[in-house]
């Protein structure tokens, strides 16, 4: 079988363990400045002749942790001693390579390049640490490492087997079915980019097969409320980083009796920033607009921040909104079926808001709906519980199953625990 490379656009993460170094990455970063860095070093012979170490180094692997994407975290990592790189102050450039290969003859494959020349004195005191992020599904790969000093010609090359654990008691083990083997990620380590991954293609294979039609609506809170978050960017950012990857999960979920829509909502400013009903992948470039920093629910405002009487309750309008809409031919369901309703809530505790009195939810049959809310609790609070009695009040008589999710586990057997019982339903 012919290999098959697959190159990412950009290089790895130089994560500096003490102090921060003049490090260069072309401005111009695609795919095709991995392909020609491999082009340019005789990779494939250094390969073949085996191990060599001509400038000091080490290599760290590591695969041992579920991210909160619901993939399997890869490390690769090459330390260098800071003195070894002063003294090529002179070389111009060191420059990086990995392959990663497994046994299906699929190979990824990304690079680094450090400038020389800009290195500070102080990094004598210190190792230089060469980092790449990736998501991985279970197997044995070979990890294949080239060090080249270009100019003075010398070079290190390593091969090292990388074996990376299935996940224990895996409640989902075909979600991963559909992805490449081995994907790194970009250099970006902030923003909404960051938090999304859109620089990874991989879909979830996350099929939802039911007897009984399914209108799944996956529902994201992207309220900055100054109740919960009191105006902390910090907090509120910590909140993004779990939410956003979550939302990108469970709109994968593919319903093949059904449709599915996924919304973001603000409840305190009672809107929808994004909104999309094709069932198709996530847009990534709609739904980033939500995040822009002056129009987006990344800004608090001044009457936010003093109304202390902030409540929840668009959210119960907006679910109401969308139990009125009727099936539509979209959905795949005919005319006489009423489709089960399935609402997956994303968000956070409730305890700061403020439930007005309502009365109950007129909307037909309780039993054709079903609401799965996962709360985030990232701050630890042992004075907050969620608030979640007030939450099932304000949607009486609707069922609400409550997850509070502190973990990627704990996302994970939320997903599996959902796909079931939705499954099962007649």
């Amino acid at each position: 079988m012919l290999p098959r490379f697959i190159s990412r656009c950009c290089g790895p993460l130089f994560a500096l363990l003490v102090l921060g170094l003049g490090l260069v990455l072309p401005a111009h970063a695609k795919e095709a400045i991995a392909d020609s860095l491999f082009a340019s070093a005789p990779f494939d012979k250094w390969k073949a002749e085996g191990p060599r170490e001509q400038i000091p180094w080490q290599i760290r692997l590591s695969a041992d942790k579920l991210s909160i994407h619901q993939r399997l975290l890869a490390s690769i990592q090459v330390l260098v001693p800071g003195p070894e790189l002063l003294k090529r102050n002179r070389d111009e450039f060191l420059i990086l390579l990995v392959q990663v290969s497994n046994g299906e003859g699929i190979s990824s494959r990304s690079y680094g390049v450090l400038a020389l020349d800009s290195l500070k004195p102080e990094i004598k005191r210190s190792d230089v640490a060469f980092s790449w992020e990736a998501f991985a599904v279970p197997g044995e790969y070979e990890v294949s490492v080239a060090l080249w000093d270009k100019r003075s010609g010398e070079h290190n090359f390593a091969r090292r087997l990388f074996h990376v654990d299935a996940y224990k008691n895996d409640p989902l083990p075909g979600m991963w079915d559909d992805v490449d083997p081995f994907e790194f990620w970009s250099t970006k380590r902030d923003g909404p980019e960051y938090i999304f991954h859109s620089d990874v293609d991989g879909r979830l294979h996350l099929p939802l097969a039911t007897k009984r039609p399914v209108q799944l609506d996956v529902l994201l809170d992207l309220t900055p409320s100054a109740a919960i978050f009191r105006g902390n960017y910090g907090h509120y950012n910590r909140y993004l980083s779990a939410a956003v990857p979550m939302f990108k999960v469970f709109s994968q979920i593919s319903v093949t009796n059904g449709s599915r829509r996924v919304a973001a909502l603000d409840l305190v400013q009672k809107r929808i920033p994004f909104e999309q009903s094709s069932g198709k992948a996530l847009d990534w470039p709609s739904l980033r607009k939500a995040f822009v920093a002056d129009s987006g629910p990344g800004v608090v405002s001044v009457k936010d921040l003093q109304n202390r009487q902030q409540d929840p309750s668009f959210l119960r309008e907006e679910i109401v909104r969308r139990l009125s809409k009727p099936c539509g031919s979209e959905s795949g369901c005919k005319q006489h079926e009423k489709p089960l309703h399935v609402f997956v809530v994303i968000g956070s505790l409730m305890d700061l808001y403020t439930f007005p009195a309502l009365p109950a939810v007129e909307a037909g049959n309780k039993e054709d709906c079903i609401i799965y809310y996962l709360q985030l609790d990232l701050f630890a609070n042992k004075d907050f519980t969620g608030a979640v009695s007030n939450v099932e009040k304000m949607l009486k008589p609707l069922k609400v199953r409550a997850f509070q999710v502190r973990t990627p586990d704990d996302v994970r057997h939320a997903l599996a625990k959902v796909m079931e019982e939705v499954s099962k339903t007649e």
